[in-house]
């Protein structure tokens, strides 16, 4: 009995000896794989990131006015020397909406290295000097001191002149007013935005525009601004006053001596 139970025991004892072997066969195996996978992945990325492959080909940025191509690379710590893979979309974006001029981004990629970058800025209304410095008029109606970096982006933009600070608040919330928002395309044609009274209104504004004409409106009319573009046709000779009556949501040709 006792040789049956010693011969049953060396069977199992045997058994369990044959399958920890596979087991550690089986380890060895697996580690193997793994370190074979870890060469090849460590290989091809020193091969990929020493090549011109991982690099950014093409950096398209569009939307931008006040800000150059290069301060928003700079902003986004971004170039077409940059590895791709190491700038992915979302750490672009968050880099670039950390700005307070910026309201939004969205950067699209390709696997040939293409990267395109949409930028949607604040909108800015102008800029005017207090104190010998430099300040931008927000669509809000805030102010925000322009950086000497960034004073050559004014021409771009009109000049604000003689307004007292509630004016300016004033004049912004009528250049987004709801429903006749004044669009970015013809607040980039105007030249300088200046107050202006009658007898009637004390409480107008003058607007120089890049090609030479004026237009002269009430506050509630500024709205009609976007209508000024379509009515350039209409407009005979240089250097026209304009009348934008916020009644008749009109605009009509003056005589500029009419004016004071």
């Amino acid at each position: 009995m006792e040789e049956v139970e010693n011969l049953l025991y060396d069977d199992v004892e045997a058994k369990f000896l044959k399958l920890e072997n596979k087991k550690k066969k089986r380890k060895r195996r697996n580690r193997k794989i793994r370190m074979m996978v870890l060469a090849f992945l460590i290989v091809a990325g020193i091969v990929y990131f020493g090549s011109d492959v991982s690099k950014i080909k093409v950096l398209k940025i569009t939307g931008n006015q006040f800000y150059t191509e290069d301060q928003i690379k700079q902003l986004a710590n971004v170039s077409e020397k940059s590895r791709n893979l190491l700038h992915p979309s979302f750490l672009l974006e968050w880099k670039l909406k950390r700005n307070d001029l910026i309201e939004d981004v969205k950067v699209d990629k390709t696997f040939h290295g293409e990267v395109s970058i949409a930028i949607q800025e604040t909108k800015i209304l102008g800029y005017y000097v207090a104190n010998d410095k430099s300040y931008l008029l927000l669509e809000d109606g805030s102010s925000k001191e322009i950086k000497e970096e960034n004073l050559n982006s004014i021409i771009y933009f009109p000049y604000i002149d003689g307004f007292s600070e509630e004016e300016l608040k004033n004049l912004a919330k009528a250049f987004r007013t709801s429903g006749k928002e004044v669009e970015s395309e013809m607040i980039s044609m105007i030249s300088e935005i200046l107050p202006h009274k009658e007898s009637y209104d004390e409480h107008m504004v003058k607007i120089v525009m890049q090609d030479g004409n004026t237009i002269y409106a009430s506050y509630d009319s500024l709205g009609l601004l976007n209508a000024y573009k379509s009515a350039l046709k209409d407009l005979k000779g240089k250097k026209v006053c304009v009348f934008m009556d916020a009644q008749t949501e009109s605009l009509t040709t003056e005589n500029c001596s009419s004016f004071k």
